[in-house]
């Protein structure tokens, strides 16, 4: 190699270069950009071995060498010390070549610190994002203007009983029971429309169980695409309620009818005292009253009627109670 040649492709270089002896570890030569890097000058950083700058251990070192002179590993992540003390995430790309009669180690050094430490920031808010999503009491999800899903929370998989494969290849409108899809769909269209909608719909599982759930859809743009993100919540137990509180309503009106009805004029027989109901039937009045009321009787006899039906049992008696 021409010493311009050399010169051009090595010593101005604007990346990071070394040459490393593999069997010492020596630095031979470093460039420019090399001596900025480390912050060392030439002559210094000369004087030192990789094994001065990588954090790892001599035998370690030397092991990643030796792949990179066998050329069975060309690309490696490392820990790089700067003069200053700062510990810098590299990533070298190492390969042999021939300096005059020596194999050397020609290393291109790229500091990868800040986009690792962007990377790690990533991973931490994806992994807090997940958190937070799973953590919904309800289901989550997020598809498309076209129906396509494109996320949704663990409970999503947990209440419909589909795997992750299966919700991919579905619709929003799969998870709907027949009788709700004609009015979700028509709620999903107001959502891209407006904004935001909600539903009430029954959620159907892989089971074929159907679920009362209320459906919140917001609308947002991303790269040109509509999509909804919206959440549900099971409402199960506030539709057991309304239920339970539309029988008691039912069961309280028909008994203010019964109560309406002896509560109005009663056509009543005067001699046999017998009550005609609406269906133009006598009844007996206290069979009447029994059909149109909770009240029951039990039968006695008062004192005149027994006067007046066993005399003789009772006349001595009623003589002396009122004389008293």
């Amino acid at each position: 190699m021409s010493h311009e040649i050399y010169k051009s492709l090595f010593e101005n270089s604007y990346s990071t270069m070394l040459l490393i002896h593999p069997e010492t570890g020596k630095i031979i030569d470093a460039n420019k950009a090399a001596c900025r890097y480390y912050g060392y000058p030439k002559n210094e950083l000369l004087d030192r071995t990789i094994q001065d700058i990588n954090t790892l251990s001599r035998e370690q070192v030397f092991t990643e060498m030796q792949k990179a002179k066998t050329e069975r590993r060309n690309h490696f992540s490392f820990l790089h010390r700067l003069a200053n003390g700062d510990i810098r995430d590299v990533e070298v790309f190492s390969g042999p070549i021939i300096i005059g009669q020596e194999k050397l180690l020609y290393s291109i050094i790229h500091d990868v610190t800040e986009r690792k430490r962007m990377e790690k920031q990533v991973a931490l808010e994806r992994q807090f994002s997940e958190s937070l999503i799973n953590s919904l009491p309800g289901v989550m999800y997020v598809f498309d203007q076209f129906g396509h899903f494109k996320r949704w929370n663990s409970n999503f998989e947990a209440v419909t009983g589909y795997s992750p494969d299966q919700i991919k290849t579905m619709s929003p409108l799969d998870f709907i029971v027949s009788e709700d899809k004609d009015r979700v769909r028509k709620t999903i269209e107001s959502v891209f429309e407006t904004g935001n909608a909600d539903v009430e719909a029954g959620f159907s599982t892989i089971s074929g169980k159907t679920i009362p759930y209320l459906f919140t859809g917001y609308k947002f743009n991303q790269n040109d695409l509509k999509y909804l993100v919206g959440v549900g919540l099971d409402i199960s137990d506030r539709v057991k309620v309304e239920k339970e509180k539309e029988n008691l309503i039912a069961k309280l009106q028909e008994a203010l009818s019964q109560v309406r009805q002896l509560s109005g004029f009663l056509p009543i027989c005067a001699s046999c005292k017998k009550i005609r109901d609406d269906k133009g039937y006598w009844n007996q009045i206290e069979s009447y009253i029994e059909d149109h009321s909770e009240a029951e009787f039990s039968h006695s006899i008062c004192p005149n009627c027994a006067k007046k039906l066993y005399p003789d049992l009772f006349e001595d008696d009623f003589d002396t109670r009122e004389n008293e």
